[in-house]
């Protein structure tokens, strides 16, 4: 069952999308979601280190940043050296852009422009940018579907031999257990004496952005996905993937969990710098998607949970996935599971 289901109210495709669509920029356009975002030290550090440990790209260079919100990418790329950086934004974030700009004494430099990408043209008649910056991702690596508009912004505007920063995201999953999960499903048995046990389906079914702690993983990672923004193709994110954990404890297995990392060239170095959304590394404002199990699986050390993973964009939201889970345990029955997430959180 699924959360369109539950009510009579069900806008045509169109109309959902456009509903979608504005939800997710509003969100976008308050400076208390950029806030947040400012402050994951660990996110703004790393994409700091790594334009300013690839001078060598930035000096005397047009930078486009995608996406720039208050614009902190593109005075990066200024301080380290660009000679041009053009920052785009839908929402009204672009003037506050400007105007932190102008503070910073960078307006000789950096120029927002305001609306989507895929709309607007460079200004001043510039053809090619020698370098894309943005903070792309989502939460899952592919929620939101910004990646389509750097990767349009890559076919449109960068030159050969150009570079992307960050340039490789890839996805990981891991079992872990949550303690808490079965207590926080039965509340819906009884709401001060209300029977809502219908809920407790479709919320079961819709992944969970939360903190997983070292204590709560039960598995290895198995890699699942990657895109690499210099090759590939702009089209939407769908994939079909095996995994396969091996148990490293004993305990409870109820969820499955995604998080990702994103690489960026490094100078000369043959070693990206790399941005990590595991539970094993410091947190960050993405923490991880949760995927929780219907049924959970009791597992000793050294055994192996097999399974397929598809994840695919969501027909009638593209910034919303739906994840297909297969799962196969000790010979069982295959369990076949699916999820869908919701865009417009704006916690990104």
């Amino acid at each position: 069952m699924s959360w369109d289901k539950l009510g009579p109210f069900n806008p045509p495709a169109q109309a959902s999308t456009e509903l979608q669509e504005s939800l997710y920029f509003q969100s976008y356009g308050r400076l208390e979601t950029h806030m947040s975002l400012l402050q994951d030290s660990v996110r703004t550090q790393a994409f700091r280190n790594a334009i300013l440990r690839n001078r060598q790209h930035f000096q005397g260079k047009i930078v486009l940043d995608v996406g720039c919100g208050t614009g902190i990418l593109s005075l990066f790329a200024a301080e380290a050296g660009a000679r041009r950086v053009i920052g785009v934004e839908y929402t009204d974030m672009a003037e506050v852009a400007r105007e932190i700009v102008r503070d910073n004494e960078k307006a000789d430099v950096v120029t927002v422009v305001q609306g989507l990408v895929e709309q607007v043209e460079l200004p001043d008649g510039i053809q090619q940018v020698d370098v894309i910056v943005s903070e792309w991702m989502g939460h899952g690596l592919y929620m939101e579907a910004m990646l389509n508009s750097v990767l349009y912004a890559r076919d449109k505007w960068l030159c050969r031999g150009g570079l992307i920063l960050p340039s490789v995201g890839t996805l990981w999953l891991v079992g872990a257990h949550d303690s808490h999960r079965k207590a926080n499903l039965n509340f819906w048995h009884s709401v001060e004496g209300i029977d809502m046990s219908c809920v407790r389906k479709p919320v079961s079914q819709e992944p969970v952005v939360d903190c997983v702690t070292i204590q709560q993983v039960l598995t290895d990672e198995c890699y699942l996905h990657s895109t690499h923004l210099d090759s590939a193709r702009n089209e939407p994110v769908a994939f079909r993937s095996n995994f396969l954990l091996t148990v490293q404890r004993s305990g409870v297995i109820n969820l499955l969990v995604l998080y990702f990392d994103v690489g960026f060239p490094q100078g000369d170095s043959p070693v990206p710098l790399k941005l990590s959304t595991s539970p094993l590394s410091p947190w960050t404002h993405w923490e991880q998607t949760l995927l929780y199990l219907d049924e959970p699986l009791f597992v000793k050390a050294n055994d192996r949970v097999r399974g397929v993973l598809a994840m695919m964009p969501d027909g009638r939201d593209g910034r919303c996935m739906i994840f297909d889970l297969n799962i196969s345990f000790r010979s069982a029955r295959t369990r076949v599971e699916s999820f869908k997430s919701f865009s417009s959180s704006g916690s990104r």
